[in-house]
């Protein structure tokens, strides 16, 4: 009785999740030939990109240096020369430690007032220092990285496509996460697979190609490309938030209209969060970012956002009670399997004993899974079939654009299919618990602390 009970539960939980799964593979077959940029010529009208990189310390996350190195190799082979390198930090050590590159260092001031905090707060000292050198006008564009990010030539060519276009004020593009893939934990690597795919969502939302017309959801907060003078009137004081790419994705639709905003298609290389902690860690700050902004959207945006975290939220109690209730259910089923393999006999007929052996499973296989369901039953698990195959279709998709650009052996990568493919239900526990996680903690804290509206959290800086 209680099984059936969870079982119906979670069967309309993952009902949720099927319009999710409709959309996702809809935008994939629509949004794969603009994915990537393709057709990417150098044409000599080069505007000037600032490629500007925001971190803590670049002398303790020396993978700075490996980005910086990226974007002159990239720009020399394509004989591009108009580009600036501005690495934004808030470590006076990084004056020397990058004093050979080709980088300008500007060093956040400790006595800067912001009502922006953390990575918003420095984002912002680079705006105002940049209009204090006349870099805040249409001639410049900036280009976001993060500490880790990696650019190649088709990144370059593709932004200066999209800037002689003319199409939009503010780009993004696919971010993959072949970087260190071998370095990172197997489950943190593996569970990286989705992201790339939810890019294909993002194509539809930067050109505002969605169902219901809205401001992005979120906006990553690199490979960005906006136009200095757009980024300059906006700006990054949003106040306590640690999804200041979210707010500023929403200020510029709104501000500058729809039309605003476009797809790049230029790659950018990143790494997987190296461990589960780093991992668990990245995602609460997300999901932290997004419940700290969500009242500060219009209904339909809210009402959109919080849909996405509600699915989030539910696909780690969905998830780990199916997982219980499967093995709880089908223990009865291998051990039916297992007595049918230690006690076959090959039957008189003269059939194979491979061929007997098959009919007796499927026998017992059909009985068990289908034996008791009605044509209702049967539709829901046809529809849930569709959605979970999806989600298994996903991971794999991912995990192929994250290969792709790395240098691991195909025989290896065969085998990191084959490990996504089985652990794919703990890979989901491990994506969604952060979000179930942080919910509960979010709200059992505003209740405990209600005078304060928007709770500040620690900004955990991750292993790179």
């Amino acid at each position: 009785m209680l099984d059936d009970i969870l079982v119906g539960i979670i069967t309309v939980v993952w009902l949720t999740n099927v319009p999710i799964a409709f959309v996702s593979i809809i935008r994939f077959l629509k949004n794969r030939e603009a994915f990537i940029g393709k057709d990417v010529q150098r044409v000599h009208n080069d505007p000037v990109i600032i490629f500007q990189i925001t971190s803590r310390s670049a002398t303790k996350t020396p993978v700075v240096l490996r980005g910086i190195d990226s974007i002159v190799t990239s720009c020399d082979k394509i004989k591009y020369i108009d580009y600036r390198i501005s690495v934004i930090t808030d470590d006076p050590q990084d004056i020397d430690t990058l004093s050979h590159s080709n980088s300008e260092v500007v060093l956040v001031d400790k006595s800067f007032r912001s009502n922006a905090i953390k990575k918003g707060r420095a984002l912002q000292y680079a705006v105002e220092s940049r209009r204090k050198t006349g870099r805040n006008t249409s001639k410049y564009w900036i280009f976001h990285m993060d500490d880790e990010s990696y650019v190649t030539n088709q990144t370059v060519l593709s932004l200066l496509k999209a800037i002689r276009e003319g199409q939009g004020l503010a780009f993004e593009g696919p971010i993959f996460y072949p970087l260190k893939f071998e370095s990172a934990n197997i489950l943190t690597a593996l569970a990286e697979s989705i992201r790339p795919f939810t890019c294909y969502d993002c194509v539809s939302q930067m050109k505002n190609e969605q169902y219901v017309k809205t401001s992005p959801l979120h906006m990553h907060g690199s490979n960005l490309l906006v136009r200095s003078d757009v980024e300059d009137s906006i700006g990054w004081n949003f106040g306590p938030t640690l999804a200041e790419d979210q707010m500023f994705g929403y200020q510029v639709y709104h501000k500058y209209g729809p039309r605003s905003m476009g797809w790049h298609g230029g790659i950018l290389l990143e790494q997987p969060p190296l461990n589960i902690k780093d991992h668990f860690m990245q995602r609460r700050r997300w999901v932290l970012g997004s419940l700290q902004n969500i009242n500060k959207f219009p209904p339909i945006h809210r009402f959109k956002l919080s849909y996405k975290l509600i699915t989030y939220f539910m696909g780690f109690a969905s998830g780990f009670i199916s997982l219980i209730l499967s093995f709880h259910i089908n223990l009865p089923l291998l051990l039916m399997t297992s007595n049918t393999l230690i006690n076959y006999r090959v039957g008189a007929d003269g059939m194979t004993v491979f061929g007997n052996l098959l009919r007796t499973l499927s026998s017992e296989l059909t009985v068990h899974f289908f034996g008791n369901m009605g044509a209702f039953q049967v539709g829901v698990g046809a529809i849930l079939l569709f959605s979970s195959m999806i989600w298994l279709l996903s991971y794999q998709i991912g995990l192929f654009l994250n290969l792709r650009y790395s240098k691991i052996a195909w025989s290896k990568r065969f085998v990191l299919h084959l490990q996504t493919l089985i652990l794919c239900p703990i890979l989901g526990l491990v994506e969604t618990f952060p979000a179930f996680w942080t919910l509960i903690e979010y709200h059992a804290k505003r209740q405990t602390s209600r005078a304060d509206k928007n709770l500040i959290y620690d900004f955990y800086v991750i292993n790179k």
